[in-house]
């Protein structure tokens, strides 16, 4: 579990569905760049395989190693674990949220926590002010990002 004093979460303006990605793997480098290891949560497989493809491709000098949790073998050693669904007991450094569902059981063990501020659709928007309340509340150093 992460020290609760070191805990950070940052929401990212999300102004259209097609930044996601993008912003997912902006923030996977990031992360990797500090030598944190990152979980990332999404809602599908074909979004799963759309980010794996763009890890290897969204900037031409960046490399990211990661692995799907599907593929996973133990130990797991790559710095990157893109999971659909629970993430189960995976321990990252970070975890990044995807897939716009609610915050994983267990969420606290993650030092860092980069989630997106759904503003295109109010419903969403709403799911987005719940799990920021919920970073809030678990302690979190907070912190809202422009998009």
């Amino acid at each position: 579990m992460a020290d609760e004093h070191d805990r950070a979460a940052t929401f990212i303006e999300l102004l259209s569905p097609g930044d996601k990605l993008r912003l997912v793997c902006d923030w996977t480098e990031r992360y990797y760049l500090q030598g944190r290891t990152v979980c990332i949560l999404l809602n599908d497989e074909g979004e799963a395989d759309e980010l794996d493809s763009l890890l290897w491709t969204f900037r031409q000098e960046a490399f990211i190693p990661h692995v799907r949790l599907e593929k996973a073998e133990e130990p797991v050693i790559e710095p990157v674990i893109i999971a659909t669904g629970d993430p189960g007991e995976v321990e990252s450094d970070a975890l990044i949220l995807g897939s716009g569902d609610g915050l994983p059981e267990g969420f606290e063990r993650f030092g860092r926590i980069c989630d997106f501020a759904v503003v295109y659709d109010e419903g969403l928007r709403q799911a987005s002010r719940d799990r920021f309340a919920a970073c809030k509340n678990a302690g979190y150093h907070m912190r809202f990002v422009k998009g």
